[in-house]
Formats: C-alpha cells, structure tokens, sequence
C-alpha cells in the first residue's frame, strides 16, 4: 500500500474529521511516518478500521502527540 494510498483511505474512512494528511520517510530507521491533522475527535471505530486496513502491508504503530493529531509511524513488514 503506496502513502498516498493509505492518506486517500484516511481521509474516506475518518470523512469530516480529518483536516490533512502529511507523510514522509525517515531512511536512518526505515520509518514511514503518516500524520493525521484532526478537525474533530475521531471515532476509535473509523481509527481501527484504517490501522486494519494498514496492517495488510505494514506494523503499525499509534502515537497521539496532542487533541489534534496522530502519528502513524510504519514499517514494511
């Protein structure tokens, strides 16, 4: 699954909460990092069914950095 995949899925599946999506790759970790700028609280529903659908292809790892935000952090599995 491409980063812009998974950021087109994010913003489908959590529809009206989600701001923007930022990702980028770290290569001294091998991370990719997806961050979800949040309008509104989030559903754990909607959160849960975007990290299943993210696990086909990587771990995952939640990070909640502050209200507004999450933090995605990604390796290919």
């Amino acid at each position: 699954m491409e980063l812009e995949k998974i950021a087109e899925t994010a913003k489908k599946l959590c529809t009206g909460s989600v701001k923007y999506v930022k990702y980028s790759y770290t290569p001294a970790t091998d991370t990719y990092h997806v961050k979800l700028y949040l309008t509104k609280p989030l559903e754990w529903k909607a959160l849960a069914e975007l990290i299943r659908e993210i696990e086909k292809s990587f771990s995952v790892k939640v990070y909640v950095p502050h209200a507004r935000a999450l933090r995605l952090d990604l390796r290919k599995k």
